[in-house]
Parts: C-alpha cells; sequence; structure tokens
C-alpha cells in the first residue's frame, strides 16, 4: 500500500514532445536542433545513417508478427535506453545521438503529409549538412560509434564533397528538393543533384 505515496515517475521531456500538435512539435525540435553544438549535430548524422536501416528492419519483422513498430514506439524505448545509461559516458552520448535522430526522423515522417513543416526539417538538413565535414576529425578516433557504423562516410573526402553527399543522398528527398536546399548548395558553389530514393524508411 505505501507503494501509492511513490512519486510518480516524471516523463521524459523528449517522449512528452510527442503529445504536441505537428506545427508545434516541429518548433521543438528545430529549437533543439539550433542550439545544439555543431559537433553533436555531426554525430546526429552518424546516428540517422545507421537508424533508417535499422527502423526498416525492425518495422519489418513487427509487420511479420502482427506489431506495428513506428519510430513513435521506437523514441521512449530510446529515451528509457538513455535514462538508463545516466553515469556512463559512451552509452549517454550514444543514446542522445540515436534519440535526437528520432526526433528528426519523425519530423521527416509528419512532413510526408505536412508541406507546410517540410522547410523546417530542410532548414535542420542545411545546418548538419554544413556540419558534416567535422566528422573527419570526430569520427576516427570516436569509440561511441562501432566500425560498422562509421562505414557510411568517406573521411577521404573534401569538405565539400562530404558536404554535398549529405545534400544529394542522407538528407531525405522531400527536404533536398526544396528550394531553399537548392539555394543554399548554391551559395556554397556545391554540385545539387539530390537522390530521389534511399534505401529504407522511416515507419
Amino acid at each position: 500500500m505505501f507503494g501509492l505515496f511513490r512519486k510518480k515517475k516524471q516523463e521524459n521531456q523528449f517522449v512528452a514532445m510527442l503529445a504536441f500538435d505537428n506545427s508545434t512539435y516541429a518548433g521543438m525540435v528545430a529549437e533543439l536542433f539550433e542550439t545544439m553544438d555543431p559537433a553533436t549535430r555531426a554525430h546526429v548524422l552518424v546516428a540517422y545513417e545507421n537508424l533508417v536501416p535499422l527502423l526498416s528492419a525492425m518495422w519489418s519483422a513487427g509487420k511479420k508478427q502482427g506489431e506495428e513498430v513506428t519510430v513513435e514506439v521506437f523514441i521512449p524505448l530510446v529515451a528509457e535506453k538513455l535514462d538508463a545509461a545516466q553515469g556512463d559516458e559512451i552509452g549517454s552520448r550514444r543514446w542522445s545521438w540515436f534519440l535526437f535522430a528520432s526526433l528528426l526522423g519523425r519530423l521527416e515522417k509528419l512532413s510526408r503529409d505536412n508541406p507546410a513543416i517540410a522547410e523546417t526539417g530542410a532548414k535542420i538538413w542545411c545546418a548538419i549538412a554544413d556540419d558534416a565535414p567535422r566528422l573527419k576529425g570526430l569520427l576516427p578516433r570516436n569509440v561511441v560509434w562501432k566500425p560498422e557504423e562509421k562505414e557510411w562516410f568517406d573521411l577521404s573526402m573534401t569538405d565539400e564533397k562530404l558536404t554535398e553527399w549529405t545534400i544529394n543522398h542522407a538528407m531525405p528527398s522531400m527536404f533536398a528538393k526544396l528550394e531553399l536546399v537548392k539555394a543554399f548548395a548554391q551559395s556554397r558553389a556545391l554540385f545539387y543533384w539530390p537522390s530521389k530514393s534511399r534505401i529504407g524508411i522511416i515507419p
């Protein structure tokens, strides 16, 4: 009976974002990435590249078992992992990057049916593209990411080529095709030819 008086566990602030309407959610994700340090944004790119195939596989496996595994289901799971990793620097960094990538992934999902918030996602991705070259200095000695998780990135590329790769291949096409992204690329004299498809989805 004494359990009745225990303090209810506070809901994770990032999980709480799922309850907001799409426009408010998009604004909150935008603010999160605007105030994020450049190195973290670069690591979120690594997390995102690994998240897409992971979520796709989980969705396919869940479908066979009659379960719906979506990014909305995944976010609370990652938040729990992050909470459990308190005091573990490697675990905390890893799960925070995956959590941020998952929040960004949900924004991508919402943008499919809501062009009004797609521009918000595109602006975030332009900032990520700007920070992508930092991975050349961050990834080689990084112990958070496993070797196979780093394989998405050719660190022998020039800064310009790595930024171009992020725009044309890593950035979801629904964002990359927008005029503001084209203008971003042209302002930096970058090759702009977004891929129309990619392997995997954000369910």
